[in-house]
């Protein structure tokens, strides 16, 4: 069996990635920006710029500045769901990890197999 090295590199880049949407009831304060996106509950999706959104927990609302330059806030019964960006996420390292490890596993096995 070939390895293909793409699709492998395409599952790693999956399994480590730094997003997460999460319903909105779910969300929690952070000590900085780092709200990427909302989905309002018509469906809308507002889209931050790169110095993100932010929660403001006192106020019950999300605000930023959008990818077109606007200044937005919304109230969180306004929204549904939220897309955070972390740099970096310990469920993502371990199963980034144990894809790696499987991987290797494989490869010595599979290089055994030969001999």
């Amino acid at each position: 069996m070939r390895i293909n090295a793409k699709a492998f590199a395409i599952i790693i880049l999956l399994l480590a990635g730094c997003r997460t949407v999460s319903p909105i009831r779910e969300l929690h304060p952070a000590f900085s920006p780092d709200i990427s996106r909302v989905m309002l509950k018509s469906g809308t999706v507002v889209l931050f710029n790169k110095d993100f959104g932010w929660y403001n927990q006192q106020a019950g609302t999300i605000e930023g500045i959008t990818a077109d330059s606007q200044h937005v806030e919304y109230h969180l019964t306004q929204l549904s769901k939220v897309e955070t960006v972390r740099t970096y996420s310990i469920v993502p390292a371990i199963y980034t990890a144990g894809a790696i490890l499987g991987f290797v596993i494989y490869v010595i096995a599979h290089l055994l197999a030969l001999i």
